[in-house]
């Protein structure tokens, strides 16, 4: 093959991967689209096999020193990208997300204190009307209070696929209850008033069972993650609807805009409180461990949390070095 041939076939590959770099160099290397990403690295590849065939076979061709000037840019537009990446990973679950919360503390308490009245609106009704407790308590859970158990004894057989399950179902609650933020915040306040009300009446029915001591050993250690995320995530759907109803300095589109690229930071960062709390339920919480140990696990996740979104992860020589 002459270096004509050569040129001829392979420089559409290499107009792709210098379109590529200047791509890099006119974007944030954080906002490089994954697929283009993969197919810059793998062009960058590809052209490495390139050089060395044209040093080997046209090693005093101009080609070689084009090929050379190529990959020197495009190896700094790759490295950046992922070290840039990297950076942006760390930075968010270390400092990023931690700010966000305290940031948009105020929704989040009122997220909280919609569940907390409405769990006691729920108490009281119930305690008042027992007929109610028919909406949230099916005749399985009656069947089991009647025996003295609680009907999540079971799920101490099969506690991997219950913690599987429970994480899809808690993560899912907490999107949907995100996302309704979009009907001006109505209805994250309905799925907070639900699952406020829902704790209040089952308690109620634990109670007249003589079941509540046992419930409050079952809930405690992983309520203490999963309650809060629920209110992260009802907090971040009452932001997108503040923003649709008082918008701001901002025109309501761009507020609107603004608010679900913030919010939905808060609730992605959810995700890994709501599978910890998972975990604990389906393994910590149905066990026969004492109630009191179970509080100290409690306190024990709801303090590093807590420290953990007051004050991030200090850990700079960590990023520095996955930056390398």
């Amino acid at each position: 093959m002459t270096v004509h041939q050569f040129i001829n076939s392979r420089k559409g590959a290499w107009k792709d991967l210098e379109a590529f770099v200047q791509q890099c160099s006119r974007l944030s290397l954080a906002r490089v689209p994954l697929p283009e990403f993969r197919r810059g690295s793998l062009l960058y590849r590809e052209t490495i096999a390139d050089l060395g065939y044209a040093r080997m076979r046209y090693p005093d061709h101009p080609l070689v020193r084009e090929l050379e000037r190529l990959l020197g840019q495009a190896h700094s537009a790759i490295y950046q990208a992922r070290r840039g990446k990297a950076r942006n990973w760390w930075r968010f679950w270390t400092e990023t997300w931690p700010a966000l919360v305290r940031e948009f503390s105020r929704p989040i308490l009122l997220s909280a204190a919609i569940f907390w009245i409405t769990a006691v609106v729920g108490f009281c009704l119930a305690a008042l009307y027992p007929q109610l407790e028919g909406v949230f308590v099916n005749p399985g859970m009656r069947a089991a209070m009647s025996t003295g158990q609680l009907w999540t004894q079971g799920i101490t057989a099969i506690a991997p696929q219950a913690s599987a399950a429970i994480a899809h179902n808690n993560i899912s609650v907490s999107l949907l209850t995100w996302a309704l933020g979009i009907t001006f915040g109505v209805g994250t306040a309905w799925m907070l008033v639900f699952n406020g009300l829902m704790l209040g009446v089952i308690a109620v029915a634990c109670f007249r069972a003589g079941m509540l001591v046992p419930l409050a050993e079952f809930v405690v250690a992983h309520g203490s993650l999963e309650l809060p995320a629920i209110w992260i995530a009802g907090g971040a759907g009452l932001v997108i609807g503040r923003a649709m109803i008082l918008p701001g300095r901002y025109r309501r589109g761009e507020e609107i805009k603004r608010a679900a690229r913030q919010s939905v930071q808060i609730v992605v960062g959810t995700v890994p409180m709501l599978l910890v709390a998972a975990c604990v339920e389906g393994f910590v919480s149905p066990s026969a461990l004492p109630g009191l140990w179970k509080a100290g696990i409690a306190l024990a996740l709801a303090t590093l949390y807590l420290i953990y979104i007051l004050n991030g992860v200090r850990v700079p020589e960590l990023v520095n070095r996955v930056g390398r």
